[in-house]
C-alpha cells in the first residue's frame, strides 16, 4: 500500500511538471520580429554579379585553403576564416577571384594551394590579399608572397558541428 501510495505521488508529480511545461512553453518561447519598413543589411542576390571587397585596413586573419581552382578561365580560390582546427562558434567561407580577366596575374599556374593548408588574408579597399606559396621557376623552391584577388565569387557564414 505504501509503495503504490509513492508511486502516486510521484506521476501526479510528473503530471504537474508536464503541465506547468506546457503552459510555460509559449510565453517564454523567444520571437524574433523584423520591424515593418525595415530594410536591413541584406547580401546581394547570387546572380553572378561582381561582388567587390571596400572594408578598411584591417589585421590579418588566419584561414585555410579549402580548395584552389587553377582553371585558366576563371581562377578561384575557396578559403575558411578561422580554420576548421580552431573552435569558433562562426566560420566565413569565402571564395575569391578576379574581376576581369586582365586582373589575374601570370603566375596563378604556379601558385600553390592545397587543402588545409594555412593561410593568411588581409583586405584594402580594393583587393583580398591571401598569403599563398608560389613557385614562380620550376627549379626552384615555392616561396609566400600576398596574393591580391579583385572579386568575391561567393560567401557564407557557417556553424560548424562541435568535434567530439
Amino acid at each position: 500500500m505504501l509503495q503504490g501510495t509513492k508511486s502516486l505521488k510521484a506521476l501526479a508529480g510528473y503530471l504537474v511538471l508536464l503541465i506547468a511545461f506546457l503552459c510555460w512553453a509559449p510565453v517564454c518561447s523567444p520571437k524574433q520580429e523584423i520591424a515593418r519598413g525595415s530594410k536591413g543589411d541584406f547580401l546581394p542576390p547570387t546572380t553572378g554579379e561582381a561582388l567587390t571587397v571596400t572594408p578598411s585596413d584591417k589585421p590579418d586573419v588566419s584561414c585555410s585553403v579549402v580548395e584552389w581552382n587553377g582553371a585558366p578561365a576563371k581562377p578561384t580560390l575557396t578559403v575558411l576564416c578561422p580554420p576548421e582546427e580552431l573552435f569558433a562558434p562562426l566560420h566565413v567561407y569565402l571564395k575569391v577571384s578576379w574581376l576581369k580577366a586582365e586582373d589575374v596575374p601570370g603566375y596563378t599556374r604556379a601558385i600553390q594551394a592545397p587543402a588545409r593548408t594555412p593561410t593568411k588574408l588581409r583586405t584594402n579597399k580594393i583587393a583580398v590579399w591571401i598569403w599563398l606559396g608560389v613557385q614562380e621557376k620550376e627549379d626552384a623552391p615555392p616561396h609566400k608572397k600576398w596574393v591580391p584577388f579583385s572579386g568575391v565569387v561567393d560567401m557564407a557564414l557557417l556553424s560548424l558541428p562541435a568535434k567530439r
